[in-house]
């Protein structure tokens, strides 16, 4: 999901997260109506909306027994998946240190862990690679890749080369209006590249 600051795009996220309620419209989460249903629709979701916040005396092993406890998680079952998800986003070293001491990629890449961690089919994520390195973007890129092969991930992102890299299908809106949606073969078939296209489209500058 691609516009320029102020088009709509956390509004979007935030109203398919039940965050808050649209004014009109409908929103559909794996075909499950948000407003009507909102807790079949969660239960298929993780997320992340803006820049994700944990409790900073805990360590990524509590935080992530805590939210999967929240979630109804077996313990046997929810050690392993721990362990699966600190591995996917690499933060083995970190997995006992608390979180206090965490950069802001760091946060990033726990948040990404905890949208992963009871396997849903969808994950919605408000520019999950702000505060990243650039070789945590780079992994960041390939997790997202792996996981996009059996789930479907929507994300808001200003990042046009990791989009073109990363996604098989773009939407670009502007003052919450569709102005696009198509594959990134046929944006770049069409305006020569994702960036000609997000500039003709929105007319105006890249953010």
């Amino acid at each position: 999901l691609l516009g320029p600051n102020g088009a709509g795009k956390s509004t979007t996220l935030k109203i398919l997260c039940g965050l808050i309620r649209p004014s009109s419209g409908a929103a559909y989460i794996d075909g499950i109506d948000i407003v009507e249903k909102p807790e079949k629709a969660l239960s298929r979701i993780g997320a992340i909306i803006e820049t994700p916040e944990f409790y900073s005396y805990l360590t990524p092993e509590d935080t992530l027994s805590y939210f999967g406890r929240l979630r109804g998680m077996k313990e046997n079952g929810l050690k392993k998946r721990i362990k699966e998800v600190i591995e996917l986003v690499k933060m083995e070293k970190w997995s006992k240190v608390k979180i206090e001491k965490f950069s802001r990629g760091m946060k990033q890449r726990l948040g990404l862990a905890q949208t992963l961690l009871q396997d849903p089919p969808v994950l919605i994520l408000d520019e999950p690679s702000l505060g990243l390195d650039p070789r945590g973007v780079v992994e960041f890129r390939e997790i997202i890749k792996g996981v996009g092969k059996e789930k479907t991930v929507f994300f808001a992102s200003h990042q046009l080369v990791e989009v073109s890299q990363i996604c098989s299908r773009v939407a670009i809106i502007n003052n919450g209006q569709l102005l696009a949606y198509d594959s990134v073969a046929e944006l770049e078939k069409k305006y020569q590249t994702l960036e000609q296209a997000y500039l003709k489209l929105t007319g105006g500058s890249i953010e």
